[in-house]
């Protein structure tokens, strides 16, 4: 027996939308505290974006199909002025319509915020196509073509309405993953913070299991839940992004003045150039900022330290063609502890033409194997980039490329 369902036909779709939101709210508060703490934000958003994303209705008539069966009508079923006795039933052909359909199979019991005409009708509805019967009561193939094409005009136009109330929900996601992670986030750090001023040492969990399991992949591809450490956070030394945004502001605007003045950069190499840089960070923020200091495997060009803690590290190279570029980045990373989250690669170029160098390094930055996401630009030649520790992909690194033109005189 053929199971039927109203299609478009059982619930509005923005209870539907909201008890899944509902769902994706749970699904943050359920987490691991120290798991959210440790893990990197914008792979976990992104994961959370990917599971809850809906893909909308598509259905493909090109490949409809139809078969037909022999069924016992009921009278009740019959047209007025039909010569049938109440109680009784007449066979009839019967022809079965197979639609394929690509997108979110629930989506398919939602009704659109819109009005619309089309008429509601009971289907089968399986994973990759719906069935819909038209019972021919007259004897005529004309009649049955006609009442198949009103039925795909309504699916069509109710799949384009439901569509537009899908990309709206789609486009909502970004904004509220965000804002439930940092409230969750927020609300596990005030808890922290409650717990240590009582002063008492707090027992630790020995039941949190080692691992997390990647989410089932239904349909569309889902990408896959980031690993984090469930060891104990514990806060430490950072710069918020106001603070960074304003060194790179100093760091961005000195270059610009060195850019007017040739007679700054002419015959300078890079340490020359940084110590121009140093000059104007040393007095504009609280901390020491040094020149040539050494930080894990390396020496780096310029060091914000703050309570003997490294919280801004920058590297300044002049543009040597893409390859060095990503070597320049391998080595800003490498001298990066897990305390350092702010950095920025101070790129001089003496190149003729600064905009291939542009192009080049928009390119070229996104290859590089610890590459995250993009954050855009703040100007033509400061680009903004997420990146992660080598080797800890937990550890998420906020990146500026801030390029300067020094053409040779």
């Amino acid at each position: 027996m053929r199971v039927k369902s109203h299609i478009f036909g059982d619930h509005p779709f923005f209870a539907f939308s909201k008890a899944r939101l509902d769902e994706a709210r749970k699904t943050i508060q359920q987490e691991d505290p120290n798991y959210l703490l440790n893990v990197n934000e914008t792979e976990y958003l992104q994961h959370l974006e990917s599971r809850f994303h809906l893909d909308p209705i598509a259905f493909d008539f090109p490949q409809m199909t139809m078969d037909s069966e022999e069924q016992k009508v009921p009278a009740n079923r019959f047209p007025p002025n039909f010569a049938v006795m109440p109680g009784q039933s007449y066979k009839k052909q019967a022809f079965i319509f197979h639609v394929p359909f690509s997108g979110s199979p629930d989506l398919l019991r939602c009704i659109p915020s819109q009005f619309y005409s089309g008429v509601v009708f009971a289907c089968e509805i399986h994973s990759d196509e719906i069935l819909f019967e038209i019972v021919d009561m007259y004897g005529d193939g004309n009649r049955v073509r006609q009442d198949q094409e009103r039925m795909k005009i309504s699916l069509e136009s109710t799949a384009t309405w439901l569509g537009q109330d899908v990309a709206k929900y789609n486009q909502s996601l970004g904004s509220f993953f965000q804002q439930e992670f940092q409230n969750r986030k927020n609300e596990i750090l005030k808890q922290r913070h409650v717990a240590a001023s009582i002063g008492v040492p707090v027992r630790q969990k020995t039941n949190v299991p080692s691992t997390f399991a990647v989410p089932t992949i239904v349909r569309a591809k889902i990408v896959p839940k980031p690993s984090a450490s469930l060891g104990s956070f514990a806060p430490e030394p950072t710069m918020d992004d106001s603070a960074y945004q304003a060194i790179l502001k100093v760091i961005h605007d000195t270059g610009r003045v060195i850019e007017r003045l040739p007679s700054l950069y002419k015959g300078k190499d890079e340490e020359a150039l940084r110590d121009y840089l140093i000059l104007q960070l040393e007095p504009r923020f609280e901390g020491s900022t040094t020149g040539e200091t050494f930080n894990k495997r390396g020496k780096t060009d310029i060091l914000m330290r703050y309570e003997s803690e490294n919280i801004f590290v920058a590297e300044c190279k002049f543009w040597r063609g893409p390859k060095a570029h990503l070597q320049a980045l391998d080595q800003l990373l490498s001298y990066l502890t897990w305390r350092d989250s702010k950095t920025a690669l101070i790129c001089f170029v003496d190149n003729k033409e600064i905009v291939p160098v542009l192009t080049a390094v928009a390119s070229v930055t996104c290859d590089h194997p610890c590459f995250v996401g993009s954050k855009g630009k703040r100007e033509e030649s400061w680009f903004s980039y997420e990146f992660h520790l080598p080797g800890d992909n937990s550890r998420r690194v906020f990146l500026a490329v801030l390029c300067f033109h020094l053409p040779t005189v």
